[in-house]
């Protein structure tokens, strides 16, 4: 007698609803999306880039976004073709092998941890303007500012520990009121300057200072760091309801829909400040001093309210990205072994690591903002060029992995390999514009913390008392056979084209340099495109040893 076999019994069909309704939707992307974008940067940043560029300030606005947008292309295709929670990590692990990854997680780990930091020294600073005694009158953190800057990033940390469901619901709405109160604020301020009903300054007394100004204020006046958080979703690509428009829809709506609306908020926010700015207003809160200035008194104490808000729903969106992406560190052995488990975040269940890795990402924020003197404005520039550098190792993992993935047309493939390599060529550029200061304090900031992952395995290997505490596998040995090892070679390639490009920023800031800027410039873009084709070179060496293991578009489920 033959037994009909059901394809889908009715239990499975209940845990495949159970699943479903567990993954993110278009609101809580948008919410991870957006909540990441608008942070702090909006408030602070606009002051800056018209420090650095005068009235061409918006200029560095729409340079950033245009960046953003390009390398956003590069990312989502990688994310909806191998869809991947950590993938920002597991994915390079699988196209380069253990030591880009590396340098990737370093970069990663440290900018979404020193995220930490410059928010809660935004909420301070905006707190300030309503306390006073929390900055002194050089605009640093008094006992009093350090104090509250701690217990911000205490409370973000430990909001992350409520459950998932309720977290996801709880920054969604808080987004929606980080974005309606800036629209309002500069329909508000537009509207009482074309009426007369406000006192704007009558002339600019900067003026423009030209798209060169623009490109260098991109990185060091924060404008980076404020498109930074759209990549919140693809921290969570694993994790997406698939059911309807699927998976790749909602990523891209998602992800384009936040950069593409940032990009005119930030704009208008930058034309308001040029209209209205005059000496003596107040630098952590100046939309608030517009608002009353056009007598729209119920208005500034709504924008000093989301200037200690807004920064908050930031942070913890990268404070809970961060741990997504430590897990898939900790699953690739490139980082303690203990924290893969990281998955379940109640505070029932005490013995879960999830609170370890919050504690990691709190030490090594409080860390860095001591060594910077709790300058908000040095914890941008060091995130700013962070952030490219990892930003520009998806594309190299799109061209390399291309016949690994999912099949897609010839023009299709084409296309997002040029758009890997210009953006890959575009960030080299604004690395090199951004000027010494910025690159040196990022990039030793960067070989710290790929020095600590590479080297702290050893350490306990050595260290039979450290070994019981940490366990991780040791990987930097790889450059030994750095002649017939491919994954070594992809990893000196990158190291070779940031140290070049480090380089190049010194001479450009000599005496030297700035008689040759252009040329400069130029060479910093062809040395960026013959890297990017020796590291796809070598990782497709690499893979042909090692075979990827890739998540296809429906078999995200096993994301870990």
């Amino acid at each position: 007698m033959v037994q009909t076999v059901q394809p889908h019994s009715s239990r499975s069909g209940d845990f495949e609803d159970e699943d479903e309704q567990r993954r993110l939707s278009v609101f809580h992307l948008v919410g991870l999306a957006a909540g990441g974008v608008i942070g702090s940067g909006w408030i602070l940043g606009t002051h800056e880039a018209y420090e650095k560029a005068g009235s061409d300030a918006y200029l560095a606005w729409v340079f950033g976004g245009l960046l953003m947008l390009l390398i956003a292309a590069v990312m989502v295709e990688l994310g909806t073709a191998a869809p991947k929670t950590g993938g920002l990590v597991f994915l390079p692990l699988q196209s380069s092998g253990a030591l880009v990854a590396t340098v990737v997680a370093a970069g990663l780990w440290i900018f979404y941890a020193i995220n930490l930091a410059s928010e809660a020294v935004a909420m301070t600073r905006g707190l300030d303007a309503g306390m006073k005694g929390l900055l002194d009158s050089s605009d640093t953190l008094t006992l009093k500012g350090w104090v509250y800057a701690l217990t911000f990033m205490a409370v973000i940390a430990a909001v992350n520990l409520i459950a998932p469901r309720i977290f996801f619901t709880i920054n969604s709405w808080l987004t929606v009121v980080k974005i309606a109160v800036p629209v309002l604020a500069v329909v508000l301020l537009i509207v009482a300057a074309v009426h007369g009903d406000a006192a704007p300054a009558q002339h600019d007394p900067k003026g423009g200072l030209g798209t060169d100004a623009a490109l260098r204020a991109v990185v060091t006046s924060g404008v980076i760091y404020a498109y930074v958080g759209f990549q919140g979703p693809l921290d969570l690509a694993g994790n997406i309801k698939r059911r309807g428009i699927g998976e790749a829809a909602r990523l891209r709506r998602a992800v384009f829909g936040t950069i593409i609306g940032s990009m005119i908020l930030y704009i208008a926010l930058q034309v308001v400040f040029t209209e209205y700015w005059v000496t003596g207003a107040d630098e952590s809160n100046p939309y608030a001093h517009f608002a009353r200035l056009a007598g729209l008194i119920w208005l500034g104490w709504l924008l000093r309210v989301v200037a200690v808000v807004s920064p908050m729903g930031a942070g913890l969106v990268f404070a809970h990205a961060v741990t997504r992406e430590v897990a898939a560190l900790s699953r690739a052995h490139l980082t303690h072994r203990g924290l893969q488990t990281a998955r379940k975040a109640t505070l029932n269940r005490r013995y879960d690591v999830y609170w370890l890795v919050l504690l990691v990402d709190f030490f090594v924020a409080g860390t860095v903002l001591v060594a910077v003197g709790g300058s908000w404005q040095t914890l941008v520039e060091i995130t700013g060029v962070l952030t490219l550098v990892v930003y520009a190792v998806p594309g190299v993992v799109l061209v390399s992995l291309r016949d690994h993935l999912p099949v897609r047309s010839r023009v299709r493939q084409r296309f997002h390999e040029i758009l890997a390599r210009t953006s890959f060529a575009l960030i080299a550029l604004i690395l090199h514009r951004a000027g010494w200061g910025p690159m040196w304090r990022g990039m030793l900031t960067l070989a710290v913390g790929c020095a600590l992952l590479l080297w702290l395995p050893i350490l306990a290997r050595r260290l039979p008392a450290f070994g019981r505490v940490y366990d991780a596998k040791v990987h930097v040995t790889l450059f030994r056979d750095w002649r017939t090892s491919p994954a070594a070679q992809a990893a000196l390639w990158l190291i070779g084209h940031l140290a070049v490009l480090t380089l190049l920023t010194l001479v450009s800031d000599t005496s030297f340099g700035e008689d040759y800027e252009v040329h400069l410039g130029v060479l910093a873009v062809v040395t960026a495109l013959v890297s990017f084709q020796g590291l796809v070179t070598a990782s497709r060496r690499h893979m042909a040893e090692v075979r990827p293991m890739l998540p296809g578009p429906a078999a995200s489920a096993a994301n870990g």
